[in-house]
């Protein structure tokens, strides 16, 4: 139970950290890119071409895909390396080093 508390906690802080820095990443990708700031749900719906908004949604759902896999492969290694379980694995076991 220790394991699997510890696990949730340390990936949902990663996950949170690492959303937010891919958001923030991708705003400021957006505004150098284009020279306009990243669409947001507060934005006038009017201001920004269908393709703009597409474009965004695809760029920003393909960042925080991959940042949050990547995290999350990162997360799990930390936390088997200091408990040695393997998070999400059947019958976990101690990886090797």
């Amino acid at each position: 139970m220790k394991n699997s508390l510890s696990w949730t906690v340390a990936s949902a802080l990663s996950l949170l950290v690492s959303g937010a820095v891919a958001e923030k990443a991708v705003a400021v990708g957006w505004k150098a890119v284009t020279g306009k700031p990243a669409p947001r749900e507060e934005d006038q719906v009017l201001s920004y071409r269908l393709g703009e908004v597409v474009a965004f949604a695809v760029i920003s759902g393909a960042v925080m895909t991959l940042t949050r896999q990547l995290t999350l492969r990162q997360a799990a290694k930390i936390h088997a390396r200091r408990s040695g379980v393997v998070p999400g694995a059947d019958g976990a076991t101690a990886l090797e080093a």
